[in-house]
């Protein structure tokens, strides 16, 4: 099964602390708010240094999708610079987190998933690959064109899937996010 999810649906919105915009993707449950959710899928546009929301019992997958990067400031951690476009980082929702811009704004793909619940694996690719996870998939087409299962997806769209999955590429980069309950 495939839901496909074009990026003119995407829900505008604001971080949960207030201090930036998001696009809303995808969410389990469908109707979760901000914080009561088991997953979350989103966009965000980072214009200034600002303090990342605190989402508890969260992990974070933060992927660069667009700008010159930044460098995300942690309590008791070392600086975290991200200074690629899709590569994905990942850390705690729920450590106090500041963003430095490099160079002006960026855009950013974020996935939440709550550690006691779900767990998160990313993968980034290039061409053909076939996919196969028995629980949620997420994936987004980073660039260029994204074929999965022979739907066609535009950059910026995205789908939710679970099960076997043909993947092709060939003429774009694509995101996969696959969930695992946490048992």
């Amino acid at each position: 099964m495939l839901r496909i999810i074009p990026s003119t649906t995407f829900r505008e919105g604001r971080w949960l602390n207030g201090m930036g915009v998001s696009w809303d993707i995808a969410c389990d449950p469908p109707d979760a708010g901000m914080s009561e959710f088991g997953w979350r899928f989103a966009i965000a546009r980072i214009d200034a240094d600002v303090p990342f929301s605190d989402y508890k019992s969260v992990d974070r997958v933060f992927t660069l999708i667009e700008g010159n990067g930044l460098t995300l400031d942690m309590e008791g951690r070392p600086p975290l610079r991200v200074g690629a476009v899709h590569r994905p980082v990942s850390f705690p929702g729920d450590l106090p987190t500041t963003c430095r811009l490099h160079a002006g704004a960026c855009r950013a793909l974020n996935l939440f998933a709550n550690r006691r619940i779900w767990s998160a694996e990313v993968i980034v690719g290039e061409g053909r690959r076939n996919i196969s996870h028995g629980g949620p998939v997420l994936f987004f087409a980073l660039n260029g064109t994204l074929r999965i299962d022979g739907e066609v997806l535009g950059t910026e769209d995205a789908a939710l899937g679970d099960g076997n999955h043909q993947i092709d590429a060939s003429e774009g980069t694509f995101y996969a996010a696959c969930l695992t309950p946490v048992i």
